[in-house]
């Protein structure tokens, strides 16, 4: 495992203004890298609340609908009949990453329930016993 260090915030900044960006992460639950449970947290605490750089709307989409476009996956991204939705409760106002390469376990801030394809699997700071997701994978391109 890698922790990078060499990524200018500015950078990362104006690529995520590009509007064809969306939010994303290769980190784990289980590695050292505090994006493995900070990135989207830090996305909506810096570029929405902080700088303004994104909207809350057009960050929620780069989460969600447009990545999902990004790599092909159908029925991901949006809440439709019939498509399978993770949804995330949180405030705007107080939602933060506070993960750190020394504390990468250390919980966001402002979360309050997540679901994962319509299952409660996080509420008020704890997990659930529920395991509902899967493994997604991207389809064969023509």
């Amino acid at each position: 495992m890698v922790i990078g260090t060499s990524m200018h915030t500015d950078d990362v900044a104006k690529l995520l203004s590009w509007p064809f960006s969306n939010v994303c992460s290769d980190g784990s639950l289980m590695d050292r890298h505090p994006r493995g449970i900070g990135s989207f947290p830090k996305v909506l605490r810096w570029l929405v609340r902080e700088t303004g750089r994104l909207s809350l709307q057009d960050a929620v989409h780069r989460m969600s609908l447009q990545a999902a476009q990004n790599v092909g996956l159908q029925d991901r991204g949006q809440i439709l009949p019939g498509a399978f939705a993770d949804l995330v409760l949180f405030d705007p106002a107080t939602i933060s990453d506070r993960a750190t390469p020394a504390e990468p376990m250390t919980r966001s801030l402002g979360v309050h329930r997540v679901w994962v394809n319509g299952q409660l699997v996080y509420s008020q700071g704890n997990s659930t016993a529920a395991r509902p997701g899967q493994i997604l994978r991207r389809p064969p391109r023509n």
